[in-house]
């Protein structure tokens, strides 16, 4: 199988697993207390597992969108235009609609709750510029909730995406400006982008401009420009990528910082795409035909207006866990819930509404 095929199949295979994955993040009922803090192995369990492994999912996905923005291996001005003129459907386009259609949900509970969920505030706050804030950062409402996300909450990252890719020029000029400078040797190169990792820990996020997705964005944006498919390069390393990944999760655990943290990040997408790769080209993974992929991005846009509901219940200790495994089946079930519900939902809407889905999709099909 041609590099380039096999590629195409890895970021296939990734697509739907990422997705489930990052389903996780919004799960960490560990962080509740009361009865939670007393099963310490569930408790512990579902922190690695939303506050570890799950967030893992975002720079796997900024680096591949990095690597398909600049994949041709150009960049102009005119290309930098076709590129934006795209992306508005495929990122904007869906960013507004599910935005419009969550902010209207969470409104009708309002009207009869006398509070509208997700933004945290009484229903007769909702002014003209509390909506604007709502479709950008709920955290900006005053009184409100503090996570700096929109009112559709997982498209933080479309948000934070759609701004790296306008800011893409800048990229292009660092990445270029990095492969000169490190020349044709490698320790340079490798000894060169461990100090931007460590670099990147003291420079602030805040929302619309995420440091760590623009850090994944140009790592990807670097195999797009030199024309180099990641997969022949990452493959041979996925040992020692994660006998790398142990000792950094063994090290962070008794030296926490950002430096160790970020390089989890880098040495967990080396050696999970190198892995990925191995179990492409083996046959032992495939992808048998392309719905869970398609679906993948329905099943992202979804998963808050689906899982929303457990999450506060549980956050209201309606459900609180009596042992070790009921934690844990009230951890999964949700998800594995979720997930199928999405798919039952994005098939009946491909089938009966398949423009509106071809708009929620941003024209994916």
């Amino acid at each position: 199988m041609r590099p380039t095929d096999l590629q195409s199949k890895v970021i296939a295979f990734l697509r739907f697993p990422l997705v489930v994955l990052a389903l996780f993040m919004h799960c960490n009922y560990a962080t509740l207390g009361g009865e939670w803090d007393a099963l310490p192995f569930a408790s512990g369990f579902i922190h690695v597992m939303s506050e570890r492994i799950a967030p893992m999912a975002c720079p796997f996905f900024f680096f591949i969108s990095g690597y398909l923005f600049f994949k041709t291996g150009f960049f102009t001005m005119d290309i930098y235009v076709k590129k934006l003129t795209r992306r508005f459907l495929s990122l904007f386009t869906p960013y507004l609609l599910w935005n419009m259609i969550y902010l209207l949900l969470v409104v009708i509970i309002g009207l009869f709750s006398g509070r509208v969920p997700i933004l945290g505030i009484p229903i007769g706050e909702m002014s003209f510029g509390n909506v604007w804030k709502a479709f950008w950062n709920i955290a900006l409402i005053p009184g409100g909730s503090t996570l700096p996300a929109p009112v559709a909450i997982p498209f933080w990252f479309v948000r934070d995406l759609m701004v790296i890719m306008i800011l893409s020029p800048l990229i292009y000029l660092a990445v270029t400006g990095f492969i000169r400078l490190s020349g044709k040797k490698p320790l340079v190169r490798y000894l060169l982008f461990i100090a931007i990792i460590f670099g990147i820990g003291f420079i602030p996020s805040f929302p619309g401009l995420n440091v760590d997705g623009c850090l994944f964005f140009a790592f990807g944006a670097y195999f797009g420009i030199k024309k180099k498919e990641f997969i022949v390069a990452m493959l041979p390393y996925a040992v020692p990528m994660l006998v790398t990944l142990v000792i950094l999760i063994v090290l962070e655990r008794w030296l926490p910082c950002e430096f160790i943290y970020h390089m989890e990040e880098v040495v967990a997408l080396i050696f999970g795409i190198s892995f990925t790769t191995m179990m492409v080209r083996s046959g032992t993974w495939y992808v048998k035909n392309m719905t869970l992929p398609r679906a993948s991005f329905f099943l992202f846009s979804c998963q808050y207006m689906l899982l929303g509901p457990v999450v506060m219940l549980l956050g209201s200790g309606a459900l609180m866990p009596h042992n070790g495994f009921v934690a844990i089946v009230i951890y999964l079930v949700p998800v594995i819930l979720t997930t199928i519900l999405a798919l039952i939902a994005y098939w009946f809407m491909r089938t009966r509404f398949p423009f509106i889905t071809y708009l929620l999709m941003g024209g994916r099909r």
